[in-house]
Parts: structure tokens; C-alpha cells; sequence
């Protein structure tokens, strides 16, 4: 479902967090909370924003993204996480 804009220019923001375990609640995720704080300090204009938390999968990082543009309608997604390469990366 798209989401509704409070104004003509707030920008709708997704952000991604990729991670086994924080998606499966090892431990909390904090880049979530970190970006949130980020765009809150870096940002002037109005925004809205769209948490994703999910595993590190091909298939499920492809699907989080197409929804977050073509159904939540995001102007930006922003991904992060890993810890580093692996061999199923």
C-alpha cells in the first residue's frame, strides 16, 4: 500500500537492515535506529520512513526492495549490514 505524503515534498525514505541474526532476535538490530538518527540530523525537509529488519537472502533482500518502491512507493531505500563476505554472498 502506498503511503500517504503529510506534504507535496516529504520525502519517503525505506531503510533496510540486513542481518541473520538481529532478523532472527540474537541480538538487536542498531543500524535501524542509527539511520533513523542520521536522516533526522542530515535532513531539512520533511520525511517519513520505512523499516525493514530482514535475513541476508538473495530472494528476500530482491522482494523487501521491490516493495519498498513499488508498493510502500520510497523515493530512496537505504540497505545496510553484513559483517563481511562470505561465500554465499
Amino acid at each position: 500500500m502506498k503511503a500517504r505524503r503529510a506534504s507535496a515534498n516529504e520525502l519517503i525514505v525505506g531503510l533496510v537492515s540486513i542481518s541473520d541474526r538481529a532478523s532472527r532476535g540474537v541480538y538487536p538490530d542498531q543500524a535501524l535506529p542509527a539511520l533513523q538518527a542520521w536522516f533526522a540530523r542530515a535532513l531539512s525537509s520533511p520525511f517519513q520512513t520505512h523499516h525493514r529488519l530482514i535475513e541476508d537472502d538473495q530472494s528476500t533482500i530482491q522482494q523487501t526492495l521491490i516493495e519498498l518502491v513499488d508498493e510502500v512507493g520510497c523515493d530512496l531505500v537505504v540497505t545496510t549490514g553484513g559483517t563481511g563476505p562470505a561465500r554465499r554472498d
